[in-house]
């Protein structure tokens, strides 16, 4: 958050705590605590649900077999990657859809002809920021919580931050220099929005609301005493301690997700630094006979309020970008992409590892023998080419028979792989490849239509829901905390740089909303080049209308939709009607 928020003035400090007394402040803090238990409980069975898809995710063997090695050294234990590979087909090609190579993934359009004249420049603000930000990274983390869990959450925050840095300042003498000698220089190095993605299973959402923007939320967070003493947004810490015990279910969900994905804990927990646990709540409040509406409440360890003051952003908003991937009517959570398939993948584990385990002992097959033979001994015998083996009579030895008709296995996971990537709308057919078991024209056209509908209701829901309210957000906490005059360096397609100076007094004034461009843009350019691609095979065929086209100037349009920038080295030919006819650095020429 910015230093304006963050640092107050010392005097300001009771102020943070609207006034209330000790008895009242006790009463807020165990409310908040009380509604965060209370969540925390209601939703237990839907963490089970995520712990579970991560598990799924994240191929885990422990989780689906739990006898020590040494107890079944002998039986297979495989978990297939099915949901892994639906996640990742769905991840990518969401964020490729979503944030096209060489394409605006949004636009700003300007509520009044004056705003409209300004909304190039604020893109081009907009654009710059998130670019430092590095916000396309944080957003694929983001995006990867929603699909897997179903639900996802990440703060937006505006962070001020200064560096000392060590300069070489020149000495003068008369007019000449010198000399240098080093300083130290403290200065901003970044000044804009943050994208923070939070742990979903440290997030609480009222589970009575069903609109996220109304209801009542809850972050829990560990700092520790230090960083809280250097924060003066909170008061009221003496006689704080650190907690230090971490045995609750949020720890044991992440540590759990870190046993699955490889790392153990520490060999030495005592030196980790101790930290103090914060219910960071936001909403509105209700202490004594009052109702504080639009506030924010920061409890220490589960008993003592170090912070109660009124939102700080001037939108008005709370601070977090919150969706689901598949969203339930009437319900704040929705559902993951490969929830409702968790059943499809243990049975393809379980037939997987049956199949493997019948070859093994089909292989290596066991034997039966007579205990009343005194020829034959069983210590001594070792089953190799060529061994002779001494028994009484030939029935001392009897090999235990398997099934050796495999075929059914292979069928019956190949259709419970086809149903799983049906249900998570990731067929081979859409994602590339082939798919098991074979089916007619017909069908694959179908199939991919319904998986195609289902990525772009996926993707519309998504853009609405995540991208919108960030640039809306992004843009009123640079309103409210830009405060100098900023240099854009602008790059056009062809490499030119040009410099603008966006001034804190346009963002003030500026009423704009915001277009999400990306997926709208891809889907445009395919079908535009699809018509293209139509109008050029006719124009071919066509005797009349072959003398009357020019087929250079079509090419140069199809190569710049396929989003190539270098038309002049590839063209030899000059474009019709002059040099600068068109204009290649435009999206819409």
């Amino acid at each position: 958050m910015p230093d304006e928020t963050l640092n107050p003035p010392p005097q300001l400090a009771m102020e943070r705590l609207a006034g209330l007394g000790e008895e009242a402040l006790c009463q807020l803090g165990a409310s908040v605590n009380r509604d965060y238990q209370n969540w925390k409980q209601s939703r237990a069975r839907l963490e089970n649900k995520w712990r579970e898809c991560w598990e799924a995710y994240l191929c885990d063997v422990q989780s689906l077999y739990t006898q020590a090695d040494s107890d079944s050294a002998d039986r297979s234990r495989i978990a297939r990657p099915v949901l892994y590979e639906a996640v990742e087909s769905i991840h990518a090609n969401l964020l490729n859809a979503m944030f096209p190579a060489n394409e605006r993934f949004f636009s700003v359009i300007g509520k009044t002809e004056v705003d409209h004249a300004n909304a190039r420049a604020i893109e081009e603000f907009l654009r710059s920021k998130l670019e430092d930000a590095s916000f396309i990274e944080k957003y694929a983390l983001f995006l990867k919580q929603a699909v897997i869990t179903g639900n996802t959450v990440a703060a937006v925050p505006w962070r001020r931050t200064r560096q000392t840095r060590r300069i070489e300042q020149p000495i003068t003498l008369f007019g000449v220099t010198v000399g240098y000698q080093k300083t130290q220089q403290e200065k901003l190095v970044y000044n804009g929005p943050d994208f923070e993605v939070l742990d979903i299973f440290d997030f609480l959402v009222d589970p009575d609301a069903t609109d996220f923007e109304q209801a009542k939320v809850i972050r829990k967070v560990e700092r520790t005493l230090r960083e809280l003493r250097q924060n003066p947004a909170y008061t009221n810490l003496e006689g704080l301690q650190p907690n230090t015990a971490h045995a609750d279910a949020d720890e044991a969900n992440k540590r759990s997700r870190r046993r699955t994905f490889g790392l153990d804990e520490p060999l030495n927990e005592n030196q980790a630094m101790p930290k103090i646990s914060l219910l960071e709540a936001w909403g509105d409040f209700e202490a004594g006979d009052q109702v504080y509406r639009n506030y924010v409440c920061v409890v220490a360890n589960g008993g003592t309020v170090i912070r109660f003051e009124p939102n700080p952003y001037d939108h008005g908003w709370k601070p977090f970008i919150f969706t689901n991937f598949i969203p339930v009517p009437n319900e704040v959570y929705g559902i993951g992409a490969i929830e409702k398939s968790l059943g499809l993948q243990h049975a393809i584990n379980t037939l997987t590892n049956q199949k493997l385990d019948v070859i093994n002992l089909s292989i290596n097959s066991p034997f039966t023998y007579l205990i009343n033979d005194d020829v034959f001994d069983p210590d001594t015998v070792v089953t190799q080419p060529g061994a002779l083996i001494p028994v009484k009579s030939h029935e001392t030895l009897q090999p235990i028979q398997y099934l050796n008709n495999f075929t059914v296995a292979f069928t019956e996971i190949a259709d419970l792989k086809a149903e799983a990537q049906e249900a998570t709308g990731v067929l081979k057919f859409f994602a590339g490849g082939d798919n098991m078991p074979p089916r007619t024209a017909t069908e694959v056209n179908a199939l991919l239509n319904t998986g195609t509908q289902k990525f772009s209701s996926f993707l519309s829901h998504l853009e609405h829901t995540s991208l919108e309210p960030f640039l809306r957000i992004v843009f009123e906490n640079a309103r409210q905390f830009v405060r100098e005059p900023e240099s854009l360096r602008v790059c056009s397609r062809d490499g030119t740089l040009a410099f603008r100076l966006m001034l804190p007094e346009l963002l003030k004034t500026a009423e704009c909303h915001f277009r999400i461009d990306g997926s709208r843009g891809m889907l445009l350019k395919e079908q535009e080049l699809k018509s293209i691609s139509t109008f050029l095979q006719l124009a071919e065929s066509s005797p009349s209308l072959r003398g009357q086209v020019d087929f250079t100037a079509l090419y140069r349009k199809i190569y710049r939709r396929l989003g190539f920038t270098d038309e002049a080295e590839i063209f030899i030919s000059p474009r019709p009607g002059g040099e600068n006819a068109e204009n290649s650095d435009n999206p819409d020429a």
